[in-house]
């Protein structure tokens, strides 16, 4: 399963042959990548281009076509991942730390799952990925309930 997530992505300059160089993200999640330019339309690939990169891992799979939007829907369901659900504690360290999570949850909103298939999902998480025990039931369902509750659910962005 591949975990893509969004981040700012302005660039800073020319590269090595055939590549630009992208500062990616914010503050100290924040690093630079080499980028080829078929990957971005020639109106980015220059210094100090502004736009929203879908990247796995370190590598920049394509420009977001929703930008900031996206942006923000990413932001909602953080915010409520850390302060409500985070399984492993780290909200406060690494606010990013659930980010890979992000466009699933969301692609369950934007299909109007229901508190349960959201819920079971991060208890696929929390066993799958994280090799925890799980949460509470209440608590999952709990989350799943904030989430749609955020004006992410009602965007209609998928």
């Amino acid at each position: 399963m591949a975990f893509e997530r969004r981040l700012e992505a302005v660039v800073l300059r020319p590269g090595l042959p055939g590549q630009v160089k992208v500062t990616l993200g914010r503050g100290q999640q924040q690093f630079v990548a080499d980028v080829p330019v078929e990957l971005l339309d020639p109106s980015l690939r220059l210094p100090n281009s502004k736009f929203v990169a879908v990247v796995n891992g370190r590598d920049l799979v394509r420009v977001e076509a929703a930008g900031d939007t996206w942006l923000i829907i990413q932001n909602q369901i953080r915010d409520v991942l850390n302060s409500d659900w985070d399984p492993i504690g780290v909200a406060d360290i690494v606010g990013d730390e659930y980010d890979m999570y992000i466009g699933h949850i969301h692609s369950l909103l934007a299909k109007d799952a229901s508190e349960k298939d959201i819920s079971d999902y991060l208890l696929w998480v929390e066993v799958e990925r994280m090799r925890l025990t799980g949460t509470s039931v209440d608590q999952r369902l709990r989350v799943a309930r904030n989430l749609q509750k955020s004006s992410v659910a009602s965007s209609g962005e998928s």
